[in-house]
């Protein structure tokens, strides 16, 4: 146990003494200074009378302005701010006391000293600069002292902090002043010319981000902290391939919507997930109008256990509902919800309902009990290759669960419904696809004769959903590899479920009843760069630690998605992340609704290739890919 910490438990009364008697030498070397160092003996009473007036002035103000639990270490811009107050009110206290001695004759205006220097007035001027000089240098020089570390010690950690502006200014302070920190900076990076070979508390800034592999080449780096909250998603995948070819790894820090306070610290630093590459800007919401249609109104969701439904949860109770109906026919996903929501405050909003939405006497339950104003729709089998197993179940539950709700919310007369769709929709290659197309048709049929204002959602792939591409890859990395891609060329697009929920609600918000809103999706990514990167922000090496092997396209499985059908014209809404697929002819005709029926009459009654041409009926497009039928 060193000096520092024996003596902590009473580091707040040594530190009040520390500084009284401070300022008793401060004004006795004041009082010779203004004296050249002449002192008369008759002038004694009022040298120590004056010190015993100060020490007692200052230790007062000291103790009341907790000068003495501030931690010297940690000394800052603020703790000087408290010296300077405390010092100047404990002078004017001072001069105040002395002019009242004076007043009373007990310090004699015939002294000659006194005389000399105008009474106390110059000596404390110069015991009000010394004071805040000592006592400010005292706590400043303990924080130099306790952050020195040796620079040869092998077991730190070498790091390269991308970034220096405040969040990078912030961790660099932290590791400097940490005594137990594990971290040595060999130097900054950053892009702003005026930044150019700085020093940040005395780490030199050594170039800009084009600089990383002859930084890399020179120093001995083995961590990069990248302090750029804003940092962009192609200064980051830049960052991380330099990182993944010198086998240099990395941290970043979030962005700033999780950075609430403002603080930057060394903790905060995480590993860079698979979303920060994606390159998604953060979604601005019209939060009073969505507000208006959800704040005191019973929502109902359905498929609220599954990754669209439970995020939806979520941000739907963050807008305060009167009620929120979680209806799912997994018991298991639903309990699952129910823990996550165990304990908030607006736990008792919240009813979890397990039931099919093919059970039509079961949704009627739901209707007649909850009397639901708002439904977001987003329960639906979405596995492809499973569902061209499955044809029957999907259009059993996509198809005529989607009508069973839709009459119903047409007859209870519900205000809004939100139907959630795919682009596997478009040109639909796959059952699940056409399923979830006949569906949007049923949704804008139904709001052409209907006072709820129903409505269609359409966007593509989320990150990390159920069933979706990275757990998948995940697990296979897990595994030891390989990664399985069906074709080096196959693209999707991507976005996250926190922005996909967002998007959805604040569409529902600005829908007035027949929109198929398409979801901006940004650019497409290739499945095999999403893999490449999920290999290397696990910390492995593509053919050195997991190989990726092709194997060919599933049944239902496109090359590429799109958004909107050949017949749809794409038109721009208020919200630039948010379009309306407008048909540029109508699409409906007198039989639809009888082609429905049709196919809902004989669903368990054909073969899967039977289902396919009465699917094909209702939409034209539908042209199924076979690939590989022993692969899911």
């Amino acid at each position: 146990m060193n000096l520092f910490e024996r003596l902590n438990p009473h580091r707040r009364f040594f530190l009040l003494a520390f500084d009284t008697i401070l300022a008793g030498i401060v004004f006795l070397l004041s009082y010779f200074i203004i004296g050249e160092g002449h002192i008369q003996a008759a002038q004694f009473h009022v040298l120590w009378g004056g010190c015993l007036v100060m020490v007692l002035v200052r230790f007062i103000v000291f103790a009341s302005s907790n000068l003495d639990r501030g931690i010297m270490r940690y000394a800052s811009i603020e703790d000087l701010k408290a010296i300077f107050r405390a010092v100047s009110t404990g002078t004017l206290f001072a001069y105040g006391i002395f002019f009242l001695f004076h007043l009373l004759k007990w310090i004699p205006y015939h002294d000659e000293f006194i005389a000399q220097t105008q009474t106390l007035k110059f000596v404390l001027a110069v015991d009000y600069v010394f004071n805040v000089l000592f006592i400010g240098g005292s706590r400043f020089l303990v924080r130099a002292f306790r952050s020195y570390q040796p620079t040869a010690n092998p077991d730190l950690t070498r790091v390269l902090i991308v970034g220096a502006g405040d969040s990078g200014e912030s961790i660099l302070r932290e590791i400097h002043f940490n005594p137990r920190s594990n971290y040595e900076v060999v130097g900054l990076l950053d892009d702003d010319p005026a930044k150019q070979h700085k020093q940040i508390h005395g780490v030199l800034v050594l170039g800009t981000t084009n600089d990383l592999a002859s930084v890399f080449e020179t120093y001995d780096v083995d961590q990069v902290f990248i302090a750029i909250p804003k940092a962009t998603p192609e200064l980051i995948r830049r960052i991380v391939d330099q990182c993944r070819e010198y086998q240099v790894t990395f941290r970043k820090l979030p962005g700033v919507r999780q950075m609430i306070d403002g603080r930057v610290t060394v903790s905060q630093l995480k590993e860079v997930q698979l979303e920060d590459l994606l390159g998604r800007e953060p979604v601005q919401l019209d939060l009073p109008s969505i507000g208006r249609f959800i704040t005191d109104r019973v929502v109902v969701i359905t498929g609220a256990a599954g990754s669209i439904g439970s995020e939806l949860c979520r941000q739907v109770l963050s807008f305060d509902p009167e009620q929120l109906i979680c209806l799912d026919h997994s018991e298991n996903g639903l309990y699952a919800l129910m823990q996550e929501f165990h304990g908030r405050s607006d736990t008792r909003r919240i009813e979890p309902v397990v039931g099919s939405i093919t059970d039509k006497e079961r949704m009627r339950w739901v209707f007649d009990t909850f009397k639901p104003t708002v439904i977001f729709h987003a329960a639906a089998h979405k596995h492809v290759p499973m569902m061209e197993r499955n044809r029957s179940e999907a259009v059993y539950n996509n198809i005529y669960g989607t009508r069973v709700l839709v009459e119903l919310a047409d007859e209870y007369r519900v205000d809004k419904f939100v139907m959630i769709s795919t682009d596997k929709a478009v040109n639909p290659t796959s059952t699940m696809g056409v399923c979830k197309r006949v569906a949007e048709l049923i949704v804008r049929d139904r709001n052409r004769r209907s006072s709820t204002q129903f409505m269609t959602v359409r966007f593509g792939n989320v990150l990390g959903s159920a069933g979706s591409v990275v757990p998948l890859f995940k697990r296979q990395i897990a595994d030891g590899g390989p990664i399985t891609i069906t074709h080096p060329d196959i693209e999707r697009y991507f976005m996250t479920i926190y922005e996909a929920v967002q998007l959805v609600i604040q569409a529902a918000a600005m829908g007035e009843g027949g929109e198929i809103f398409v979801l901006e999706m940004g650019t497409p990514m290739k499945i095999i760069d999403l893999a490449r990167n999920l290999i290397t922000l696990s910390g492995l090496q593509q053919g050195v630690d997991i190989d990726i092997e092709i194997v060919g396209l599933r049944p239902g499985e496109k090359m590429t998605e799109e958004l909107w059908v050949t017949d749809e014209d794409l038109i721009p809404t208020d919200h630039r992340k948010i379009n309306v697929a407008v048909p540029s002819a109508e699409s409906f005709n007198g039989d639809l609704l009888l082609h429905i029926d049709n196919l809902l009459g004989h669903v368990n009654q054909v073969s899967n290739d039977s289902l396919v041409d009465l699917l094909r009926e209702i939409v034209p497009s539908y042209s199924p890919v076979k690939g590989d039928n022993k692969r899911f």
